[in-house]
């Protein structure tokens, strides 16, 4: 335990003390337990390129690189017009549809501040004209901003599958039913926040021009629909890896940019090059910290630390639900201070061995530490999304604080509904295994 706890304060007093960024100081905590314990050198130097040498790692940078493209696409304005189609003439539903356009374009760019991002340009100026509060809107927007991570394909699923022992579709599958329960109550939240203030509407209901409208705005986003059905449809045919699905996004994605551009220049922002800069950039962090942290890693398994846990949390708590609400504690805190990837591959492999011994499926263990994750970016104090949209909004942290309040109880209530029913994580990939 000595070994862990020396890591954990170099880890946490550079990065939070001196705001050292997590790569660096993760790799520092590793290096010097390596070296104050006396462990080989040599496997140090192994860890941290075998860590990375692994095929299922090359999803990351063709799903980047797709998610870039449908970002600099512009296909923002066509993921809200459909989504806006469906729910659009119903009372409140400017918030509803900014939170799943939100979903749904998230799941094609993977990124929780791009989604943010894209979707508030749009979002905000129509909030305004409906009287929504400056301090809600940013409030919506942080907490709506990571639902595109719960679902497929992310990144993050990716980094757990290769710190674990469940495959990326698995781990990919044990958050989207999860993402839409969470993403479905904000919408109720948004509807009781708006219905004093918000009248109905009061052009009568033609079923017609509905289904006209409904009609035009599928047709309009058909193509970006189609990439997470080409993905899963060809990994779940047995067509193709997840490995390879995120080679053909990447083609289909590249194709999807050019086509647009020939057709419509003025909806496309940035070049082929932009894109890939952006992939370069994202894809070295991200393989940085996976480098530094498989060293970490690796110093702590020297030290046989995952077995003493595995004993000591046996020996002292029997019950499986109180070890997963341990878990939602570690991950929800590691979501509000440590970058994602870095605690999935840090924590992950310490704590699969005890969901074994307790009996614990791996994959409703993987949908509880995601959802967790996630759900830290919006947690006070340091809730990275809620900083994000106060600048976008110029409102004060505390006023946003004040209306995120709900939609973190909803996350919450959520997480401890999956560690009483499994199959909301684990339901769908035993359906499409």
């Amino acid at each position: 335990m000595e070994v862990l706890l020396l890591f954990l304060i170099v880890f946490l007093g550079t990065s939070i003390l001196f705001r050292m960024p997590v790569g660096f100081s993760i790799g520092l905590g590793g290096v010097v337990t390596f070296l104050v314990y006396g462990f080989s050198n040599t496997a140090m130097a192994q860890s941290a390129f075998y860590g990375t040498n692994n095929f299922s790692l090359l999803a990351i940078p063709f799903f980047l690189f797709a998610g870039a493209v449908m970002e600099y696409s512009g296909i923002s304005r066509s993921i809200f017009s459909f989504v806006d189609s469906f729910v659009g003439r119903f009372r409140a539903s400017t918030g509803t549809v900014a939170i799943f356009a939100c979903a749904a374009f998230g799941a094609l760019t993977g990124s929780t501040q791009a989604t943010i991002a894209s979707i508030s340009k749009i979002v905000y100026p129509e909030m305004d004209k409906r009287g929504y509060e400056p301090a809600y809107q940013a409030a919506l927007m942080a907490s709506a901003g990571f639902l595109g991570v719960l679902i497929p394909p992310s990144m993050t699923g990716i980094v757990y599958a290769t710190a674990s022992n469940i495959s990326i579709a698995d781990a990919w599958m044990s958050t989207l039913l999860p993402g839409l329960i969470i993403a479905t109550l904000y919408a109720v939240v948004n509807f009781f926040h708006r219905r004093k203030v918000e009248p109905k509407t009061a052009e009568p209901f033609r079923t017609g021009a509905y289904v006209k409208n409904i009609g035009v705005s599928t047709k309009n986003a058909f193509w970006a629909l189609m990439m997470p059905i080409i993905i899963f449809g060809g990994i779940y045919g047995g067509i193709f890896t997840a490995t390879e699905a995120g080679a053909i996004s990447a083609l289909y994605g590249l194709l999807y940019y050019v086509i647009r551009k020939r057709t419509n220049p003025l909806a496309v922002s940035g070049s082929v090059m932009d894109m890939m800069k952006f992939t370069i950039s994202l894809t070295g962090v991200i393989m940085f910290i996976m480098t530094t942290a498989n060293i970490a890693c690796k110093a702590i398994a020297f030290s046989g630390v995952s077995q003493e846990l595995v004993v000591w949390m046996t020996t002292h708590i029997s019950s499986p639900i109180v070890f997963m609400l341990i878990v939602n504690v570690i991950f929800l805190i590691c979501g509000m201070f440590i970058d994602s990837n870095a605690a999935i591959l840090l924590f992950v492999p310490l704590l699969t061995p005890i969901a074994d011994a307790y009996g614990i499926d791996q994959v409703q263990l993987a949908g509880i530490i995601l959802v967790n994750l996630c759900v830290g970016a919006i947690s006070p104090p340091f809730c990275i999304n809620v900083f994000v949209t106060t600048k976008m909004k110029n409102v004060k942290f505390v006023e946003v604080i004040h209306y995120i309040w709900p939609y973190l109880f909803c996350c919450i209530f959520v997480l401890l509904m999956m560690c009483f029913i499994p199959g909301l994580s684990t339901w769908l990939p035993s359906l499409l295994n």
